[in-house]
């Protein structure tokens, strides 16, 4: 499944009043959201994990559920982004060094 990046559309509906926050500036065209790499996805989960839910009412710990579950998510898929990344350069490397197409070159799991 290929996310539609080029085409997002946030809307115009805002959540907030504030002129300061990220919706702000999607709305308004200052930044455009791209597909994030490992690094967005990190920093985004590491944001959210410091996020205060508050105290240990039944809201709050379902709040803090529902981060947790996309901490978790956003870090799995930055550590997913990351080994494929590594397997690539090192396709990439083996077929350079043997003159074959990075095509032809296939990782044996648990070589």
């Amino acid at each position: 499944m290929s996310l539609d990046y080029k085409n997002y559309d946030y809307g115009t509906t805002r959540a907030s009043a504030d002129d300061d926050t990220v919706e702000y500036a999607i709305i308004e065209g200052i930044v455009k959201p791209v597909a994030p790499d490992a690094n967005d996805l990190l920093f985004a989960a590491e944001w959210l994990a410091l996020y205060a839910s508050g105290s240990t009412e039944d809201y709050e710990i379902e709040c803090a559920q529902r981060l947790a579950n996309v901490v978790a998510f956003l870090e799995l898929t930055a550590k997913s982004k990351q080994k494929k990344t590594i397997i690539a350069e090192a396709k990439r490397k083996y077929a350079k060094e043997h003159g074959v197409k990075v095509s032809q070159v296939r990782i044996k799991k648990g070589a």
